[in-house]
């Protein structure tokens, strides 16, 4: 009984044993902790991952028209490696062909003197697929779309234009592609909750091809506030310095960069002061459009120097 007794207890320390040797077996390794000194340190300057957002004062950032379809744009973007996302902004930067124009090569349209008034808003639920952002914009006064307003001050200001010789186009939301003109004048009427909110202001492009834009801000920031009598607002909004009928380089429906461009924001149709002059006095808006038209030296009265 001994002798068998002592056997089982040789067995039992046997296959302790062994499973011993198959755990130690079957264990992972150990990971020796890092060492400080060969740890591996990414300097500051090397450039993040996430690609680089569009900023808002990038005159080719998605027009404020187009906020849904930008923002549709940025994820698919950042989905995409950097690289890609940089070729795919620099082809729709691209629709312009042939290199950027100067200011330097500015020459006036063959023909009489042409000037176009664009009615903004006007009709813009025509805008194609790359405007479709402008169908359900602009602003409105208890039942009267902005559209209306632009439209009549653009009629007015044409039949004086008219009348001294010129040639004049009213242009709707959507300008032709290319449109090419002496001069393009944008139409518009501001809006806000605020009713206090009150007057006008006038902007060029922030990136004026002709090199003459400013000197039409300043005409008419002068002519239209004489006529009128509404205040000049000092700032302007980089909606307007990025209007998308200047943007050439990414829309088609644009002007030909040898355009002569300003947009105008004649009063907010939300104020009962401004409206005294943009709805129940458009004359006075027209005159001070058209007196500046006059007094811009490429856009003279046909009448008084026998045409271009």
């Amino acid at each position: 009984m001994r002798f068998i007794g002592l056997a089982y207890v040789c067995a039992f320390v046997a296959a302790l044993a062994a499973f011993g040797l198959r755990a130690e077996r079957e264990a992972p390794p150990a990971v020796a902790a890092p060492d400080p000194a060969s740890a591996v340190v990414i300097p500051e300057s090397q450039p993040p991952t996430a690609t680089e957002p569009v900023r808002s004062d990038d005159p080719e950032a998605m027009d404020p028209a187009e906020v849904s379809q930008s923002q549709e744009l940025t994820q698919e973007a950042v989905a995409l490696p950097a690289p890609r996302i940089r070729n795919f902004r620099r082809r729709r930067r691209n629709r312009y062909p042939g290199p950027i124009p100067t200011p330097a090569d500015w020459r006036p349209p063959e023909g009489p003197v042409r000037i176009a008034l664009q009615a903004g808003h006007w009709r813009a639920n025509e805008a194609p697929r790359e405007l479709s952002g402008l169908r359900d914009n602009g602003t409105s006064w208890r039942g009267t779309p902005e559209w209306e307003v632009n439209l009549e001050i653009a009629q007015r200001a044409r039949v004086a234009l008219e009348g001294m010789g010129y040639e004049v186009d009213i242009l709707p939301a959507v300008v032709p592609p290319s449109y090419r003109a002496h001069l393009f004048i944008s139409i518009h009427a501001d809006g806000s909750n605020d009713r206090n909110a009150s007057g006008y202001r006038v902007a060029a492009p922030s990136r004026d091809a002709t090199g003459r834009a400013s000197q039409v801000v300043t005409l008419l920031e002068r002519s239209y506030g004489e006529a009128t009598g509404i205040k000049r607002l000092p700032d302007v909004t980089r909606r307007m310095r990025n209007y998308y009928a200047f943007n050439f380089r990414r829309y088609e429906h644009a002007l030909h960069p040898m355009t002569i461009a300003v947009i105008i924001e004649t009063g907010f149709l939300t104020s009962s002061r401004d409206r005294e002059v943009i709805v129940n006095d458009p004359e006075r808006a027209a005159r001070g459009i058209v007196e500046a038209v006059t007094a811009f030296s490429e856009t003279p009265p046909p009448s008084t120097v026998g045409g271009h």
